[in-house]
């Protein structure tokens, strides 16, 4: 192996390194993506790039490399985002359903209470007849 071919390698090496350390970084994003599709996207525009990087100008090395790429964007990123809009939408649907019972609840405790008061006043009223009478 010549010198040339070991330098173009060590070259493909890092290059292919730090595409993998962008995904795998972007996936730990707390805020995700903004819309769905985005890590395939990217994920296949650095594996293409990577794969033009590793074989040449070869049009097979970057499908291949595009087609891997958008596999890991997809894997990373969008799955994530998916899942967080899942977790998100039953939290709020959580959220509404206790709000709503405890809507029920003072509700209920409200009528409650109106019927007691109700029931004294006409106790009280129905005493002061007997007192007068």
């Amino acid at each position: 192996m010549s010198i040339r071919n070991v330098a173009r390698r060590g070259r493909r090496i890092l290059l292919l390194t730090v595409g993998i350390s962008t995904l795998a970084l972007a996936g730990c994003e707390d805020g995700g993506t903004g819309s769905p599709g985005v890590g395939t996207v990217a994920g296949a525009a650095a594996g293409a790039g990577a794969g033009r990087l590793l074989f040449g100008n070869s049009t097979t090395g970057m499908l291949i490399g595009g087609a891997a790429g958008g596999l890991a964007g997809n894997m990373a990123l969008d799955r994530q985002t998916e899942e967080r809009r899942r977790q998100q939408s039953l939290e709020d649907r959580r959220t509404t359903q206790q709000m709503q019972l405890d809507f029920e609840r003072q509700r209920a405790l409200q009528a409650e209470q109106t019927r007691i008061e109700i029931e004294e006043q006409r106790l009280f009223e129905q005493w002061r007849r007997e007192q007068g009478a």
